[in-house]
């Protein structure tokens, strides 16, 4: 997989705003890049272990795809209708 550095910022915002606003359905590595990023600036700092060591389908790797997943591509909001 091509694993395009985690800590580019400018990438990881322009694909954030790709999604978002243009409604982009993201690449199995555009979630993975957002995953690294998300582990980097949390797990990842304390830890010290880079995310391409994180384990695939461990718990902490689930939860760092999961993250990114929600982050790229948001669930739609209700909007709160009248009773």
């Amino acid at each position: 997989m091509n694993r395009i550095r985690a800590n580019s910022g400018n990438a990881f915002h322009r694909l954030l705003v790709r999604c978002l606003a243009e409604d982009h359905q993201p690449t199995v590595e555009e979630i993975d890049l957002v995953a690294g990023k998300i582990w980097q600036d949390s797990y990842g700092l304390l830890t010290g272990q880079p995310w391409p060591d994180v384990v695939p389908n461990s718990d902490a790797h689930r939860q760092m795809i999961g993250a990114a997943k929600m982050a790229l591509h948001p669930p739609l909001r209700c909007e709160a209708s009248a009773v």
